[in-house]
């Protein structure tokens, strides 16, 4: 549960389904944008498995229209059968994150901690810490862990470090913290949650990046100024939908950068985007994740 919430929040909600085993990933990563704070694995054959889900609250319409909206949204056909579904009392919830969230290792220069390890041996990687309130944005996912690799290589690699950034679905602040502390000045960001954004707040505070790391709620739209750099880690159908807004917010000659695809939704995304006046530049994968980036095109005088 989250700690700010801890001392008040006696409960959390439980649901537990089983699903085709090629379905884990795309339904693992549809639930925490959802909300979710953790997936566990209870059981997996060679076809199927069943899951543990938790959320802090019941989702709107319960279980079954969580699983309605994934089918939609995703266009998948996979069945999802719902087993249970319950409120139960919270314990020990931050002691459970504290066995299960390890640091992690990003890339040739980043690790992840959480909040509480503070004598970690950094061997000389610029560390991110983050409190882990939601579970996705961690570092643990591999759509966060590409994009975090792929920001890496850009900011290590490119000849004209870009003073500022935008994060599009900022979650816990992840990306924007790593990308500060690749030499990014300032970053500013949007997310449809209000608990996302009170994330990015801490998060930022507990890296010293207070001031230089913005976050509010609402769309893109609600972002004004264009920059260089823009990053987005969302599902291929939230992608498509704000791609007219990233081609606005990202500067002639910038970066685009977005992860959480999929296979072939890679393709497909890269499809739209360069007919906007994008140029493909680079794809990222491990486990059938991908990581796309593009630089858009100078306006023609």
């Amino acid at each position: 549960m989250k700690q700010t919430n801890s001392s008040i929040t006696q409960t959390y909600f439980e649901i537990c389904c089983t699903l085709p085993l090629e379905t884990e990933e795309l339904w693992s990563w549809f639930c925490f944008e959802k909300g979710a704070l953790g997936v566990e694995t209870m059981t997996e054959s060679p076809t199927e498995l069943t899951l543990r889900i938790f959320f802090e609250h019941e989702p709107a319409g319960g279980a079954q229209k969580l699983v309605d909206d994934f089918c939609s949204e995703t266009a998948s056909k996979a069945k999802i059968n719902i087993t249970e579904e319950a409120n139960r009392p919270v314990e020990n919830w931050q002691a459970n994150w504290r066995e299960h969230f390890r640091p992690v290792k990003v890339g040739q220069s980043l690790i992840i901690l959480p909040a509480w390890e503070t004598r970690f041996e950094l061997d000389g990687r610029h560390p991110v810490w983050i409190d882990p309130g939601q579970g996705f944005g961690t570092g643990h996912h591999l759509s966060t862990a590409l994009a975090l690799e792929m920001l890496e290589q850009y900011l290590l690699n490119t000849d004209t470090l870009p003073e500022s950034m935008l994060d599009i679905g900022i979650g816990s602040g992840i990306l924007a913290i790593a990308a500060c502390r690749l030499g990014i000045q300032k970053v500013r960001g949007v997310d449809l949650e209000s608990e996302a954004v009170a994330e990015v707040e801490r998060n930022s505070e507990l890296n010293g990046l207070t001031g230089r790391i913005k976050a509010g709620v609402g769309q893109p739209s609600a972002l004004i100024k264009p920059a260089p750099l823009v990053i987005s880690n969302m599902l291929l159908r939230e992608l498509q939908d704000v791609r007219f807004e990233l081609l606005r917010l990202t500067s002639p000659g910038g970066t685009l950068i977005c992860s959480g695809l999929l296979g072939e939704q890679a393709d497909e995304l890269s499809s739209s985007i360069t007919q906007l006046g994008f140029e493909y530049c680079s794809t990222l994968e491990r486990e059938n994740w991908r990581a796309v980036q593009f630089k858009r095109l100078e306006k023609k005088s």
